[in-house]
């Protein structure tokens, strides 16, 4: 008889399957790169890797200094080695140098998390399209340049973990977001696609994963500017009773990559996983995801149409 499949338990801060207690030592030596390492988000998770035993290669841009300076500190009171870099992650050759710069200070990396992230809250009407593009490439081009950079040598060496801090945003339909939306959704097929390749080659111990940091209030909440309140107080007052809600810890989202860059969550590779909810149940439902296609983008037509054009079974697709 198969196990009873449940709903996962919801969840706001650590719990005891990726507790600190449990992950404590499981990335020991192990080098890791983080973007955007100094906000809330960032700092949260640049923690849970120093209290894991990881070498931590710590990312912001430089007027973020202070900010990711106090990230240092509270790695190396722990007993971290740490090392910390200014680095505009959208710029490919200052990436590329940096990238160069961290291998000589602590070795060969093993984990990257492109947390770096922003949004511009403005319906696309009202913002310029070099606003829009800006946020396509902070929230898109960078984790992709920077996951472009090490999956060769990932390759080269058999093994590695690439954690992209996506959005709930990807999966849905919201209004003054378009540009963080068609990011973070681009983002998580990117990775679906990334995972197929590797698989189909056979690094199989190189796992790449989409992961919602759940309703995690850091800076990126904020109030809509003034002119776009004004035009829409409707949705300003909504926009602001929904920043609110926000309550999870950042430690909830940093124990989650922790969980996944030690190798204990392959079930969700190439997948979307919310960190709210139990990854310690949901990673042991590995044969139901798959079967069921869960946690992936996907469509679904009316009278349960597959989503093949009519002419190409997905069954093609998985003889690649």
């Amino acid at each position: 008889m198969s196990a009873e499949i449940r709903k996962p338990s919801i969840n706001t801060k650590p719990y005891d399957a990726i507790s600190v207690e449990t992950l404590k030592g499981s990335l020991a030596g192990r080098v890791v790169v983080l973007t955007g390492a100094g906000g809330g988000l960032g700092r949260g998770e640049c923690v849970a890797f120093a209290k894991a035993g990881a070498k931590l290669a710590l990312l912001d841009i430089e007027r973020a200094a202070s900010a990711l300076q106090t990230t240092v500190d509270d790695c190396v009171a722990l007993g971290a080695e740490v090392k910390s870099y200014f680095c505009n992650v959208m710029d490919a050759v200052e990436s590329r140098k940096t990238l160069k710069q961290i291998v000589a200070d602590l070795g060969e990396v093993d984990v990257l998390v492109n947390n770096a992230g922003g949004t511009i809250d403005r319906p696309f009407h009202m913002e310029t399209f070099d606003q829009f593009w800006a946020m396509i490439d902070l929230n898109f081009k960078a984790p992709m340049l920077w996951t472009h950079m090490l999956i060769p040598e990932f390759r080269r060496r058999g093994h590695g973990r690439i954690i992209n801090i996506a959005s709930r945003s990807a999966t849905v339909n919201s209004p003054f977001s378009a540009n963080y939306a068609a990011a973070k959704a681009a983002l998580v097929r990117a990775n679906g696609c990334l995972q197929f390749e590797q698989d189909m080659d056979g690094f199989h111990d190189i796992e790449i994963y989409s992961l919602h940091p759940g309703a995690t209030k850091t800076g990126i909440q904020k109030a809509l500017d003034q002119d776009v309140a004004e035009a829409y107080p409707e949705g300003a007052a909504a926009y602001a009773k929904f920043t609110k809600a926000f309550k999870c810890e950042p430690a909830l989202c940093g124990q989650t990559c922790v969980f996944l860059a030690a190798g204990r969550g392959t079930a969700l590779k190439g997948r979307y996983f919310d960190c709210e909810q139990d990854i310690g149940y949901v990673a042991s439902m590995g044969s139901v995801i798959r079967e069921q296609g869960l946690y992936e983008l996907k469509v679904e037509f009316l009278g349960g149409l597959p989503n093949d054009g009519g002419t190409m079974p997905d069954s093609m697709l998985n003889e690649l």
